[in-house]
């Protein structure tokens, strides 16, 4: 599995939703730093098909990889 439906994305968004309470607070910067990255490519996301379901994690950029080391 390379990618989520529009479907399948909201169906792991009420999971995860319903896993914190029903309610995630997000300010502006933090929306608009997700939305407009300043860096060149966006969020890349890894989706993993596993016995019971999917995990979906973020693949870091190349900088933030590098200053992790």
């Amino acid at each position: 599995m390379d990618y989520l439906s529009d479907t399948n994305l909201r169906a792991v968004l009420v999971v995860l939703l319903g896993r914190v309470g029903g309610t995630v607070d997000v300010t502006n910067g933090e929306l608009y730093d997700a939305m407009l990255p300043d860096r060149s490519s966006g969020e890349r996301f890894r989706i993993t098909q596993t016995d019971s379901g999917v995990r979906i994690s973020i693949v870091p950029s190349r900088p933030e990889q590098s200053a992790s080391n």
